[in-house]
Order: C-alpha cells, then sequence, then structure tokens
C-alpha cells in the first residue's frame, strides 16, 4: 500500500519524525481499506437509490392494483346487500299481504 506523500509533509510538519509518520499514515490506510465494506461510495449510494426507486415504483403499481380490488368487492358487497334488503321487504309485504287478505274484518 502506498503511503500518501502529503500525509507524511503534514506529519513532518508537526514534528512527528519520519518512522513514526509512516507508521501513523499505512495504519489509517489499513483501516480506511478494511470499512471498504461497511462504507457506502457515492456510486453505492446512487445504485441503491434507483433499486429503490425501483422498489417504489413496483409498490405503488401493486398498491393500485390491490385499491381496484377492494373497490371491486366493496361494490360487490354493496349489491348483495341491497338484494337481501330487497328480498327482506318482499317477505315483509308478502307477510303483510297475508295477515290483511286473511285475517276476518
Amino acid at each position: 500500500m502506498a503511503v500518501q506523500a502529503a500525509s507524511l509533509e503534514i506529519l513532518e510538519k508537526a514534528n512527528v519524525p519520519p518512522a513514526q509518520a509512516r507508521a501513523f499514515v499505512q495504519a489509517i490506510e489499513i483501516e480506511i481499506a478494511g470499512a471498504k465494506d461497511t462504507l457506502a461510495t457515492k456510486q453505492d449510494l446512487l445504485v441503491m437509490r434507483n433499486d429503490l426507486l425501483v422498489l417504489r415504483n413496483e409498490l405503488t403499481e401493486k398498491i393500485a392494483g390491490l385499491r381496484a380490488e377492494m373497490h371491486a368487492l366493496a361494490s360487490s358487497n354493496v349489491r348483495q346487500m341491497y338484494a337481501a334488503m330487497f328480498g327482506q321487504t318482499a317477505v315483509l309485504l308478502g307477510i303483510a299481504y297475508f295477515f290483511v287478505a286473511h285475517l276476518p274484518r
């Protein structure tokens, strides 16, 4: 691993002995190299952003599909409710007609 000359110059200007300055710079470079698995670059973040945008679009489409499906189910339930109410009304009218027609006056 190449030691950065600018880093060495900064440490040497601070009166750090050259051997220690070189050791500091190498230790920092080793830590940075080891952290590449945990640190994200700008490119990594752009790729992640694009992946998230794709997922967002897919979820938006699925949610729209679910809303349409729920609307269709609700409409079906409303139709069934009105049919049941109509049936009950017909039965009640039939019972009322029976009592009116067959009760003695």
